[in-house]
């Protein structure tokens, strides 16, 4: 990591020349975010910035917890969001606070570099890995291998686009491996599957299994060798085809694996990669204190005896500083305790003795308070420049429409919601997925939401749900109630309830929509084809 820090530290020259630059109009928005997004640096709208942080498998020690804490507080910041890749962003930054932090964040050993723009993004793992006993095997020391191995890589040669990577250690495939550039699923006995060239957003597609047993000790072979492949053969003409997945369609899927397989086997003959084999799941030294755990769907019994996690989501995935001030204040003088980052947007404080467990659980009130209400949200418009409807908007009434109607916790699913094509709320492969767009109402622009059903990233159910209809975002807390006075009554939970009603729901969707936009005329002129083209 220090010769990192140091090529780094050199690097943050370029961040600094450029943002002067953009701060005297001397460089427009897109020069500068050519630059800023590699330090993990974006524009908000307002004319603000946003600066992203790396979480290496979602893994937050208290120290670098309250390091970030710290750095808030010196710039007066309130707001940080938890994203899908399991990274934190800082939000509302001016651009002198927007560098300075780039390297006092440096200073405390957190790394925002790469956190954006065409490089390795955060590398992610589920949040309970190790700890769950749905739990495989403990997966973090690998995700924490091929992050060290990437971070080699940042700035030296950029890549067609950005590149995600995930580990999964159970079934649940929580961080969603199949979808994204490059994943590693846990098989049962110990090795892993390997999956690559998935990915969400415009023309979403699962991945290709390119291996079915890789001893742990090799996944940085495969890390690079997928790197590599997507380096050189990745579209550098067209951003919009330029990720991953649209590789299945540029090479085909048969040569892209052979020539995944190739590059890996020529690696592993080079070797001198082998990561460590680590302990199928870690030894924590500390014992719990005998006491009973607390009854709430937050709190999880660890597999570890005596020990608790006990998860908080703040309302659409947005944690306050204030929050996160408070948590570190409470974990600083216990053992062994850390935050692990979810990809739904909420955290799990984990390694929690009984007491422990009820101080957290009472500290975390204001959070979600079901599945539902954990829902994964993206950043919403009016801090995202590409948003194109208030995502943030539409869950907080969501919320507020469940709550009065006093639905129970199981009368809905985790939904996935996004404000744009770019799915940054994962809605492709969520139960009840949302897409935001806008549609012209009786004359004026409104927030509208296209609804997928069905959609799983479980292992051996994958599924990228299609659309089916399109609201107004002002009609989907009606619609929610609807559904979840529908399974309230059956007395069963949203999933076992949708396999024998899954007519009856896209039925009473149907009610709710939008009707079907027509595609524009196409303007022929006498003498010539369509568009006047002669």
């Amino acid at each position: 990591m220090a010769d990192e820090e140091r090529r780094f530290r050199e690097d943050f020259l370029k961040l600094e020349d450029a943002s002067h630059k953009y701060d005297a109009d001397e460089l427009d928005a897109k020069g500068f975010k050519a630059v800023s997004t590699s330090f993990g640096g974006y524009l908000q709208r307002g004319d603000l910035q946003m600066l992203r942080i790396r979480v290496p498998g979602g893994r937050l020690s208290v120290e670098h917890a309250r390091a970030v804490v710290e750095c808030c507080r010196y710039y007066g910041l309130e707001q940080l969001k938890i994203t899908t890749g399991e990274a934190l962003q800082i939000h509302d930054l001016d651009s002198h606070a927007a560098r300075r932090l780039v390297l006092r964040l440096l200073d405390a050993g957190i790394v925002t570099f790469g956190a954006g723009g065409d490089n390795p993004n955060n590398v992610s793992a589920p949040p309970l890995t190790g700890l769950s006993n749905e739990s495989r095997f403990d997966v973090l020391p690998y995700a924490l291998a091929t992050e060290e191995c990437y971070l080699h890589h940042v700035g030296v040669s950029p890549l067609p686009r950005k590149f995600k990577v995930g580990f999964a250690d159970s079934a649940e495939d929580e961080t969603h491996v199949t979808m994204k550039d490059l994943g590693f699923m846990a098989n049962p006995d110990g090795t892993f599957q390997v999956w690559i060239a998935g990915g969400m957003g415009i023309k979403p597609r699962m991945g290709l299994m390119a291996a079915e047993s890789v001893a742990p000790t090799q996944v940085v072979y495969h890390a690079l060798g997928m790197l590599e492949l997507f380096s050189e053969r990745g579209n550098r003409t067209l951003r919009a085809k330029s990720r991953s997945r649209f590789l299945q369609e540029s090479m085909g899927a048969d040569q892209l694996l052979e020539e995944y397989r190739a590059r890996v086997a020529a690696l592993e003959e080079a070797g001198g990669l082998d990561v460590p084999l680590a302990p199928s799941f870690p030894p924590i030294q500390k014992a719990g204190d005998g006491g009973a755990a607390p009854h709430d769907w937050r709190v999880v019994a660890q597999r570890q005896p005596g020990l608790f996690a006990v998860r908080y989501h703040p309302m659409g995935g947005y944690l306050s500083v204030g929050a996160l001030q408070n948590l570190v204040a409470l974990a600083e003088p216990w053992d062994c305790v850390e935050f692990r980052l979810t990809p739904h947007g909420g955290l799990y404080v984990v390694n929690l003795s009984s007491a422990e467990a009820w101080k957290v659980l009472e500290a975390t009130l204001d959070g979600a308070r079901t599945p539902f209400e954990a829902s994964s949200t993206c950043v919403g418009h009016r801090r995202c420049d590409i948003g194109v409807a208030d995502s943030q908007e539409l869950m907080r009434e969501c919320v507020a429409a469940v709550r009065e109607a006093g639905l129970s916790a199981r009368a809905l699913p985790c939904m996935g919601v996004s404000g744009c094509m770019s799915s940054c709320g994962d809605s492709p492969i969520a139960a009840l997925g949302w897409r935001g767009m806008r549609r012209k109402v009786e004359g004026e622009m409104c927030d509208a939401f296209a609804l997928s059903i069905g959609g799983s990233c479980a292992q051996g159910c994958e599924r990228i749900a299609p659309e089916e209809c399109t609201m107004l975002a002002s009609d989907i807390p009606a619609f929610l109630v609807e559904l979840g006075r529908a399974v309230d009554a059956s007395g069963m939970d949203f999933n076992e309830w949708f396999k024998g009603h899954a007519d009856e729901l896209r039925a009473m969707a149907a009610a709710y929509a939008l009707p079907e936009k027509k595609p524009a005329a196409r303007k022929v002129v006498p003498g010539g084809g369509a568009s006047g083209v002669k």
